[in-house]
């Protein structure tokens, strides 16, 4: 279900892009990769028994049907804390289920890859796979799988910021679950369709969908769900204003969380509570349910929610005056943010290593059985000879110059990206923390030098900016955002945020075929922030209503089209400002095309063309 309030997410594995060829080796790399994943909530924990239960099915199963669930229950069991290991399962899993022709084992592990691109953040994948899967259940007239594809195809649009599209799917998945009357089906749908009123403020309908879901979850007895719908609700009353009624609602989660030793939606629910009672400042109380979470985070090893409630707790002491407190857990949750970005890049350089060992030793074993069964061919067709020693001599060169080739590329790439991310660690620990920490210092010299409160005040302010450049510099030089796909992404974020601020309705489109397309990082940048500078002038100055974003590819050139329908503005006279000046300089040095017309009452239209 779909959470009106912030989510913890799991920090996830690297992929492994790794395909085993025998059973003992792939097993050794499932437990390979249990032993590298983090623990992140308290019912990974409980999982683990099951999968090892599983892996002891797997090593003795056939390959068959039963195989391919036990790939595909394992990948599910995984995937919350290590999506991409889930993802591996899951092509095995469809490999396998094709090679026997299972139409309904393919359709299962086309839903769980969805699932896995979709925790991993990469929607337009994980809508791909979803809408396969919906085919191939419609073929098989599977109802009950139909509904479960359309409200994870609802789930997808409604993350991309496309509401409309969502709201199709999650009324089409509700109306398929009261036709087969499955009611937990119908409250996935409405509490899915409660989220979504609830993000457009429509704040009524959201209240009565997910009312409905939590009747229906208690029909049917499911404990976690009506764990989940309380909370939303909750989480409703607390954008409703109402803190007597999101409080009631945060203590029934609560204490089913409490009753079921779910210690992941205890720790959600407290905190909850205790930002609840922040917010109310009711901090005696806020400390108490804050601190509560922090313990069970703590026994349960958890770094990631460790630090949030540092963070949380960090705000706490700053409303309530206690500056001294505030700066301590500060200081702690900026530690654990270092040592979780350093923990996360240390994991991936180890799991590429074991990667590249792991393909290498694969590689060498195919190429000892080839040349085994040439030597078992020679011995039995000797009239073969010269052309099978030709054919085993041929394939042992081709390898030999691939894994020499591929050697070398790996070696060249992953020392450029490790200067990369060498670059971006460096900025986010020693710049970053220290900008956080200029800003939380300006707030405690506030207090203690009232006459120069002005000037503290800007002293904040411009860390805060330096801050937001900051994090974009950083994001450019991150390797791992060199494709269209994860550029789109942080435009459609942007448009949303500052549109929505200023209650502009808009439009954002881009052509599939860009996701794959990659842009140096000189050229990334000056893209990002030539798009950021328009929409900075279109909210600042425009006065406009609605907005389109357009991105199209046609004959190897990229078109960026932003419109708007606001008051416009003559383009001669304001051509000399620094924010255009700035715009054309950065469209000149990645060789673009660059078009500003606007007319006073008519609106404005920026274009970008240039070849990728």
């Amino acid at each position: 279900m779909v959470y009106i309030c912030i989510v913890f997410i799991a920090k996830f594995l690297s992929p492994l892009l790794i395909e085993a060829k025998d059973m003992k080796n792939f097993l050794r790399l499932i437990s390979v990769l249990l032993l590298c994943g983090v623990l992140f909530n308290a019912a990974q924990a409980q999982k683990q028994q099951k999968i090892d239960s599983l892996l002891n099915l797997l090593k003795t199963s056939k390959e068959d049907t039963s195989k391919v669930m036990y790939l595909n229950n394992i990948g599910n069991e995984m995937m919350y804390s290590n999506p991409d290991s889930a993802i591996l399962l899951g092509n095995k899993a469809r490999t396998l289920a094709e090679k026997l022709k299972w139409k309904k084992g393919i359709s299962n592990s086309l839903g769980h890859l969805g699932r896995c691109y979709f925790l991993s953040g990469n929607y337009s994948k994980a809508l791909d796979y979803y809408f396969k899967a919906l085919n191939m259940s419609e073929e098989l007239l599977d109802k009950a799988a139909i509904a479960i594809h359309l409200q994870n195809i609802g789930a997808v649009y409604s993350k991309n910021g496309d509401f409309h599209k969502a709201l199709t799917y999650l009324f089409k998945a509700l109306k398929m679950g009261e036709e087969l009357g499955s009611k937990p089906i119908q409250a996935g749908s409405l509490g899915n369709i409660g989220a979504i009123y609830a993000q457009q403020e429509d704040y009524p309908k959201a209240l009565n969908y997910l009312l409905q879901s939590l009747d229906l979850d208690r029909e049917s007895g499911n404990k976690v769900s009506e764990a989940h719908s309380l909370y939303n609700i909750g989480n409703l009353y607390n954008l409703l204003g109402n803190l007597p009624k999101e409080l009631d609602y945060q203590f029934q989660a609560l204490k089913i969380n409490e009753e079921m030793g779910d210690k992941y939606g205890t720790i959600v629910t407290l905190h909850g509570i205790g930002n609840g009672y922040t917010r109310k400042g009711k901090y005696k109380e806020a400390e108490v349910y804050l601190k509560k979470a922090l313990a069970i985070s703590e026994s349960i090893g958890s770094l990631s929610f460790v630090k949030e409630f540092e963070l949380s707790l960090s705000v706490l002491y700053q409303k309530s005056g206690r500056y001294k407190l505030a700066l301590e857990h500060f200081e702690k949750a900026m530690n654990l943010t270092d040592t979780l970005f350093k923990q996360e890049r240390d994991e991936q350089i180890s799991r590429k290593e074991m990667n590249y060992e792991f393909e290498k030793k694969e590689a060498a074993t195919k190429a000892e059985h080839d040349k085994q069964m040439a030597v078992a061919d020679v011995e039995i067709k000797r009239q073969k000879q010269m052309k099978n020693f030709f054919i085993v001599g041929l394939a042992f060169l081709l390898i030999l110059s691939f894994f020499v080739y591929n050697n070398f590329r790996t070696a060249s790439k992953l020392k450029l990206q490790n200067i990369r991310n060498k670059i971006a660690s460096d900025l986010h620990d020693d710049v970053g923390s220290t900008l956080n920490s200029i800003s939380v210092y300006s707030e405690v010299a506030k207090q203690k030098s009232p006459a120069v409160v002005d000037e503290l005040e800007q002293i904040g302010e411009a860390s805060r900016k330096i801050i937001e450049v900051m994090s974009d510099i950083v994001w450019t030089i991150n390797p791992k955002n060199d494709t269209f796909e994860n550029i789109i992404s942080r435009m459609s974020t942007l448009a949303y945020n500052l549109l929505k601020a200023k209650n502009i309705e808009h439009t954002f489109q881009a052509d599939e075929s860009l996701d794959e397309t990659k842009l140096s990082l000189e050229s990334r940048r000056n893209f990002y922030l030539i798009f950021k500078e328009t929409l900075n002038n279109l909210v600042k100055y425009s006065q406009a209503t609605r907005a389109s974003i357009t991105l199209t590819s046609e004959n190897a050139l990229v078109k960026l089209a932003v419109r708007d329908n606001g008051i416009g503005f003559d383009v001669a006279q304001t051509s000399k400002g620094n924010g255009l000046l700035n715009m054309k300089a950065r469209a000149e040095e990645m060789k673009a095309q660059l078009k500003i017309e606007s007319v006073k009452g008519n609106g404005t239209n920026v274009e970008l063309i240039f070849k990728a």
